[in-house]
């Protein structure tokens, strides 16, 4: 059994400079007994592994003899530090942390919000104790919807005053249709946008009221303000959904647009930097700024044990029923429980058990923009990981030769840079634009608006029935469908043309780009090549634990051919147990649909705290 110093006494001792005092925790100055050479036995397959760390001594937990002892105490700082590295050399022996001088303490939260965008803030707008109610006028909207939740209402303790929160999400749900694939996702766009898919704006069927008993306490994340991916985005591109599809809840998106500045809106549509603005503006109209941290940047999260031996040294507000009790302090030359001989308690016919559990340690640090971006670490212990990251972290890329040459963009906004700057012109060779959906349509848009010419290179074909031109209403977005026609017949078309089914097969520092095609290949000479067939997430924070999220484990998370596996009544992933995920991650990419994620989330966090009480 490996010998660890245990903390048993403190030695007071005076200066010789002063009088102030230093009080020396976990020095034991005695002869060390039996138990202060043995760590608590914390699972029975430990006893056949026993190791002897040859770096400590067998007869002082400090290993030092008596007199090494005695003269150290004339010197505090000296002995301090031995102590330090002591401890940091049984944690690291032991796979643990290291402790630190200057360890950052970990606040406690119910719920850590990992991402800033939408799907974070209406999380926060539930969490702070927002929650719907049903109005009682969907009947013409949804017949069968309309019953069920009055049966849902007057089955709770208090029907007159009964949240969808309260309620059976997945009978709610129940044979419902549109354009998610996810239930919760579909009830929750029913009764806040009730026919949205047939183009009407029809009042929400859905109240909603402040109660401060039901707020959680949380934190979101961000890496810049409110409204994560959107604050990026070049502000003069019109969104896809119609601007009241941007909306959250409790802050009409037409009222609020009137009190703006005018913006270039086309067909009910809104600019990225209205939409931006929007949610900037919705997180101080909610008074929800007191759960944002902006200028966040994620270094770490890891698992750790409901254990003094797991949790860091210093949390200021660990709840006490995630701290140890006096009967399972480590001083017992007992071995606790492991998690299958832990008694089952039963309630509402659901199993639980309360203890072994473990909590998430998110660290990372925040930039100050007004002091030169200096950094300032953060500590958060939770049992409750929301992943709302979005899926623009990283751009896609090709990998073909010669794609790190500086003339290759993966940034619409880039291009948009080197416009502005003049770098790019009429008189520039063409750009070539890769990819056929809505970014490259948005690259080609912007280069003819300058009247730059355009090489356009995609391995679709016209015809294909999955591009996304051919699920766009016409008469809503003639600059996409403007774009589809060039495709079809680029001839007609001056400064651009288009190599449908090609691909690029190398790219070479004088700016020359082989092109392959199914019957023909050549090179084209260009000035920049504008690279947009998507992007992914990133989630290496997670510390290989993101490996194992998606819908096929140990491929990397890719929002639509692996997105995150959940649960979809509560958004909990499958494999990770108090790991949640929203938006994006989970294969919703539209607003309206990706605020039933925090319905949902709500819910189940409502379920669980009535179980436990």
């Amino acid at each position: 059994m490996v010998a660890i110093p245990q903390l048993v006494t403190e030695v007071t001792v005076q200066t010789a400079n002063n009088n102030d005092s230093v009080t020396l925790l976990g020095v034991n100055i005695e002869e060390p007994t039996e138990a202060t050479l043995h760590h608590e036995e914390i699972d029975s397959q430990d006893d056949e592994n026993h190791d002897t760390d040859d770096n400590m001594s067998d007869d002082h937990p400090l290993g030092l003899d008596p007199q090494e002892m005695t003269d150290l105490l004339h010197d505090p700082e000296s002995i301090l530090k031995l102590e330090l590295d002591s401890c940091n050399q049984c944690m690291s022996h032991h796979g643990m942390s290291r402790v630190s001088s200057s360890a950052t303490p970990s606040v406690y939260k119910d719920v850590v919000v990992v991402g800033n965008g939408p799907s974070g803030i209406v999380l926060s707008y539930f969490l702070a104790g927002n929650w719907p109610y049903y109005n009682g006028c969907g009947e013409s909207v949804n017949e069968m919807l309309h019953y069920r939740l009055l049966a849902a209402s007057s089955a709770t303790k208090n029907p007159q005053n009964s949240s969808i929160v309260e309620q059976d999400l997945r009978f709610l749900a129940q044979g419902l249709e549109g354009r998610s694939t996810n239930p919760v996702a579909l009830l929750f766009d029913t009764l806040n946008h009730p026919d949205a898919d047939l183009g009407l704006e029809l009042p929400s069927l859905l109240e909603w009221q402040n109660n401060p008993k039901h707020a959680v306490d949380h934190v979101v994340l961000g890496k810049g303000p409110p409204g994560g991916a959107w604050q990026l985005m070049d502000g003069n591109v019109l969104t896809i959904s119609l601007g009241c599809w941007m909306e959250l809840p409790q802050m009409n998106f037409r009222e609020w647009e009137a009190t703006q500045e005018a913006r270039c809106v086309r067909d009910s549509r809104a600019s990225v930097a209205s939409v931006a603005q929007y949610y900037c503006d919705y997180v101080l109209a909610h008074r929800l700024e007191q759960y944002f941290v902006s200028n966040t940047e994620i270094t770490e999260v890891t698992r750790i044990p409901c254990s003094s031996a797991g949790l860091p040294t210093v949390c200021d507000n660990l709840p006490p029923d995630l701290q140890m009790e006096a009967a399972e302090e480590p001083s017992r030359k007992v071995r606790r429980h492991t998690i299958s001989e832990i008694p089952v308690n039963s309630q509402n016919g659901r199993e639980y058990r309360n203890r072994n559990r473990t909590l998430w340690h998110v660290k990372g640090f925040t930039r100050d923009p007004s002091n030169g971006g200096r950094k300032k670490d953060f500590s958060y212990l939770t049992k409750h990981l929301v992943l709302a990251t979005g899926s623009s972290d990283s751009p896609n890329i090709l990998n073909v030769p010669g794609e790190h040459l500086d003339f290759v963009l993966h940034s619409l906004k880039h291009l948009e840079q080197l416009i502005t700057s003049g770098q790019l012109n009429q008189d520039s060779d063409p750009i070539l634009v890769v990819g056929a959906g809505l970014s490259a349509a948005d690259a080609i848009i912007a280069a003819r608006f300058h009247s730059i010419p355009v090489i356009h290179v995609f391995r679709r074909t016209v015809d294909d029935k999955n591009l996304i031109f051919k699920q766009l209403p016409e008469n809503m977005y003639p600059e996409y469908h403007k774009v589809y026609q060039m495709m079809q017949d680029p001839r007609s078309y001056d400064a651009y043309k288009a190599f449908e089914q090609h691909v690029i097969g190398e790219i070479r520092p004088d700016k020359r780009v082989k092109l392959m095609g199914p019957i023909s290949s050549g090179v084209v000479k260009v000035s920049y090549i504008v690279i947009c067939i998507g992007s992914h997430p990133d989630l290496s924070f997670l510390c290989g634990v993101e490996r194992n999220l998606g819908v096929h484990p140990g491929l990397p998370i890719d929002c639509k051919r692996n997105p995150i596996a959940i649960d979809v009544s509560t958004h909990e992933s499958v494999r990770e147990p108090g790991l949640f995920a929203v938006g994006p991650l989970v294969g919703e990419n539209f607003v309206r649909f990706l605020q039933g994620g925090a319905l949902a989330i709500t819910n189940h966090l409502n379920q669980s705290k009535k179980l436990a009480c």
